[in-house]
């Protein structure tokens, strides 16, 4: 969709409070359109026709047009406006969250967190502001402009064709800095979209850099892009200025020749007091709005870079969830890849020519060198990648052919680092199924061995965990982890280097939960420690993008080189593979 119609589809959804907006605009515009004509006749009134009922008759009428103004319009005027604020921004956030949350793995890799956060919160308010505040203002600003003009040549031709001729001056002295603003916005709003990415990094990972004491080099990283962004935001504001004073010289000299073109008129007695004042007031009336439009258009280009970058987020593709395709039950778990090749970026290949069988309820262990495309395994399990060409089956169906929320729900995965969230345990428990009720989640925590853990936190389920779980520790993290995928029961289970981190005792520990959690399921896992994987019912051994062999641990290490220098390399005291 264009720019055009994202913004026309955000209107319709509240057409009828966007049409109530104009016409309030339109009442006020009117209304403050009426001071001057009004203040012009009482002048002529009291000067000319010295008539002091009809004086008094339109200083009620001026009284009344102003209560009317305030305590009427100007009030509707601001429930029409919460409303706006409110209801129009709530459903960008809502377009973008929903946009970003399905994001196409392919565009995952490349995608700033704290540019996102500010394409939801700083950009959709721009937008907002563009589309509502900009457009409701510039609509009120050419009508007092368009209406002042015309009570212009109403008094006086030649003060309406001078007023004329003053409109282009000023907008073709803005239009020459146009470009230059709007590329140095757009600079400036990528640039803090990385900051934000940057500050984000560093506060979750504040005690890491305490840890290696690299206050100092984080610290002149972010003075160096807080500077880069400070010399921008100065290139902007010079702009700015030479705008306004630009503007500013333009409106000293019209308002020069306005007075001296009406006190001419005057001193030939063609022109009354009160048609002089009320001619000036429209005259800076316009010439005022005008400046002001003159002077927004800076905020509105900005606006535009915002309304862009939201609008580059709501066009990208989405994962395509194959919704038409009815849920399909995983029976077996029997996974085929079946000369599969695949690559991230670039003409990088991870998998090439990938073949691999593993059987329904079989427990299988992935061994490989780094880059070796053991995790690449898991991320076209459950879809998050298509392939390149080959094909990957699950129960001898194509995955591209199963519904992706039905796959997803059957292919359960658990990390080396384990994601909790800043909210209760029940809550990190339950994330996949908010209707699990009590009695599972304490059934997959005693099988994650976290029961006495649970039982001796003050709140029980209702604990609050912190910013990643700092509650608990290394193991209890990964246990809990287990015990999620538990609740959610897939039936393919993959540990993606799930005891990497641990120390040997939390390892043993999770280990044992092995046979546990084999039953019935397909489990896939992926270690570097051959500890790990010894005993699984099959090993692959994978080495640049292929699986150069496939059978026990008894006979690998007796007939596949690369397993034995794996096995060597890290019982010999070698660097972990």
């Amino acid at each position: 969709m264009t720019t055009r119609q994202w913004v026309t589809k955000f209107i319709l959804m509240h057409k009828w409070v966007f049409l109530f907006g104009f016409v309030i605009t339109t009442l006020m515009t009117m209304v403050n359109l009426m001071y001057p004509f009004l203040g012009g006749k009482l002048i002529n009134v009291a000067f000319y026709d010295k008539d002091m009922s009809a004086f008094m008759n339109l200083c009620l009428i001026y009284v009344g047009i102003l209560l009317f103004n305030q305590f009427v319009v100007a009030t509707l005027n601001n429930l029409i406006s919460s409303q706006m604020m409110t209801g129009f921004v709530f459903d960008i956030r809502r377009a973008l969250f929903n946009k970003i949350l399905h994001k196409k793995g392919k565009d995952l890799s490349g995608m700033y967190s704290g540019d996102m956060i500010s394409r939801m919160n700083h950009d959709a308010t721009d937008v907002m502001n563009l589309v509502f505040w900009s457009g409701l203002w510039g609509y009120s600003n050419f009508l007092h402009i368009l209406f002042a003009v015309g009570f212009m040549f109403y008094y006086n031709i030649f003060l309406g064709a001078f007023t004329v001729v003053l409109v282009p001056a000023v907008f073709f002295a803005s239009k020459y800095f146009k470009t230059r603003a709007q590329k140095v916005n757009k600079d400036i709003a990528a640039e803090q979209g990385k900051l934000s990415s940057y500050l984000f990094e560093i506060v979750k990972n504040l005690q890491e850099i305490r840890i290696l004491n690299a206050g100092r080099k984080v610290t002149s990283t972010y003075l160096r892009k807080t500077t880069s962004i400070h010399k921008m935001n100065v290139d902007n504001g010079k702009i700015e200025v030479t705008t306004e004073r630009v503007n500013s010289f333009i409106t000293l000299i019209a308002q020069l020749l306005i007075f001296t073109i009406c006190a001419y008129f005057i001193a030939k007695g063609q022109m009354q007091l009160g048609v002089f004042v009320a001619a000036v007031s429209y005259f800076t009336m316009a010439v005022n709005y005008f400046s002001s439009i003159n002077s927004k258009i800076a905020d509105v280009w900005g606006q535009s870079v915002s309304l862009q970058r939201v609008v580059d987020i709501l066009n990208e593709e989405e994962e395509d969830y194959r919704e038409n395709q009815p849920p399909k039950t995983i029976q077996e778990g029997r996974i085929e890849f079946n000369n599969v090749t695949f690559g991230y970026t670039g003409d990088r290949t991870v998998l090439n020519g990938f073949n691999l069988r593993i059987e329904a309820g079989s427990t299988i262990g992935i061994i490989g060198r780094s880059g070796a495309g053991k995790t690449t395994m898991g991320n076209l399990l459950y879809n998050l990648y298509n392939v390149d060409s080959g094909e990957l089956l699950i129960d001898g169906t194509n995955v591209k052919e199963y519904n992706l929320h039905s796959l997803r729900s059957q292919v359960g995965i658990v990390h080396q680092e384990t994601i909790l969230y800043d909210q209760t345990l029940r809550y990190n428990l339950s994330f996949t199924n908010c209707k699990d009720k009590d009695d599972a989640l304490m059934e997959a925590i005693k099988k994650a061995a976290l029961y006495e853990v649970i039982q001796a936190l003050p709140d029980g389920l209702d604990t609050l965990l912190g910013t990643g779980g700092q509650e608990l520790s290394g193991g209890q993290k990964q246990r809990l982890a287990i015990a999620r995928i538990l609740v959610k029961n897939p039936k393919i289970l993959v540990f993606d280097e799930a005891t990497s981190s641990l120390d040997s005792r939390n390892e043993v520990l999770i280990r044992s939960m092995l046979g546990e959690l084999s039953k019935e399921r397909t489990l896939i896992i992926i270690a570097h420690r051959f500890s790990t994987i010894k005993s699984c019912d099959k090993i692959a051994v994978l080495a640049d993008g292929i699986v150069e062999g496939y059978d026990t641990h008894d006979v690998l290490i007796t007939s596949n080189k690369t397993y034995i220098d794996l096995f060597s390399k890290q019982f010999a005291g070698g660097e972990a593979v």
